[in-house]
């Protein structure tokens, strides 16, 4: 090794484990060249990550009447106090309304507004028909769906702090709604796609809060837009900005690489609009897992010997210019301590491959 280093003219020298000095002077007094290039990007860590999510649509209709038959189930304005035998009602009031048409009543003359207040027993209706008035009774739907995020993110860090931005995709399954009240008589409200897609543009920061040996604790805020695929309707859909809270758990496994898990809670609501002038308030929060791995751009480049693979950032140098650089030995994904190194943390007797051999040091 030594003979190697004096044939090629490198000096290794380990200096980032005992100094306490300012390290812009290190640089300057050891004359250590770095790429200004690269130092900079050092600066942004790229973390992909993906799991699992769940959200939980829940919705109230007021304003509203709520029909179901035996075959359908739409919703229309209470702004009238006569129902007669054929009206006009909206589907798909959670994502695409719709017009339905329903002329079942089994009397012909008009429904008036009292019967509305007792849908159950109504001798006006047939009987697998529901009708009520939705502001006399607290009544909507709620149900969770489940989805999978694919997330990219880009963050620059300083000190403690992060800001960045990012972008995620969402595959995801829309189930049936329960009732939240009258279960024992209303069906289960089916949304008319069986899945769709979320997109998600964000803003980020975060603070790193906590750190225990090689773990990371980063609280995060992420606040941006999210746009649903074709199965919601644009155009009929009023959506806020969204808002996520989360704890991004990292583990380091060297000063480039870090594996992580992040859980996280969403809160966003959207207003659907229905043509006969009222509307549909929906919430849609989201709780999800994630996993995945953040880098960050080296800003240092790997040893230009093969048989380098100290741990610690050393220097170079050049046997040609004779110009002194950081280096390092090992991959990025390499498992270490960046402050001591950590080739072998455990012992070669105690590695599982090992656990039953007399002598684990022979073959």
């Amino acid at each position: 090794m030594l003979a190697g280093v004096k044939r090629y003219g490198i000096y290794l020298i380990l200096v980032f484990s005992c100094l306490q000095a300012n390290t812009q002077d290190i640089y300057e007094k050891y004359n250590i060249y770095r790429d200004p290039v690269k130092v900079f990007l050092n600066k942004f860590s790229i973390t992909a990550t993906t799991g699992m999510a769940v959200t939980n649509y829940s919705h109230q209709l007021q304003g509203v009447y709520f029909y179901q038959d035996a075959q359908s189930q739409f919703i229309f304005s209470n702004e009238v106090e006569n129902l007669g035998s054929s009206f006009i009602g909206y589907t798909d009031w959670l994502n695409d309304p719709q017009v339905g048409f329903n002329t079942t009543l089994e009397n012909p003359f008009d429904v008036p507004f009292g019967y509305l207040e007792n849908p159950v027993n109504n001798p006006l209706l047939g009987d697998q028909t529901f009708l009520i008035d939705t502001d006399t009774t607290d009544f909507g739907f709620m149900g969770a769906s489940r989805g999978v995020p694919i997330n990219l993110s880009v963050h620059y860090e300083y000190k403690e702090f992060r800001v960045g931005a990012g972008y995620s995709y969402e595959i995801h399954y829309l189930r049936p709604l329960e009732p939240t009240a009258f279960g024992d008589h209303v069906r289960a409200y089916q949304p008319n796609a069986r899945r769709t897609r979320y997109s998600r543009l964000y803003g980020l920061v975060g603070y790193k809060f906590y750190q225990f040996w090689s773990y990371d604790f980063v609280a995060e805020l992420q606040v941006g837009r999210i746009r649903a695929g074709q199965q919601f309707n644009r155009g009929a859909i009023n959506r806020g900005l969204y808002t996520n809270f989360g704890v991004s758990i990292e583990n380091n496994w060297s000063e480039y690489f870090r594996v992580i898990i992040r859980p996280s809670v969403e809160f966003k609501s959207y207003t659907t609009s229905i043509p006969d002038g009222s509307s549909v308030s929906h919430k849609y929060p989201t709780f999800a897992i994630q996993a995945g791995i953040s880098i960050n751009i080296p800003d240092i480049p790997r040893s230009p010997m093969k048989s380098d693979h100290v741990q610690l950032k050393h220097v170079y140098t050049d046997p040609v210019t004779g110009r002194r650089m950081e280096v390092r030995g090992q991959p990025i994904y390499k498992r270490q301590n960046p402050k001591v190194g950590e080739n072998h943390r455990t012992l070669w007797r105690y590695k599982r491959k090992n656990r039953r051999k007399l002598n684990p040091t022979k073959n």
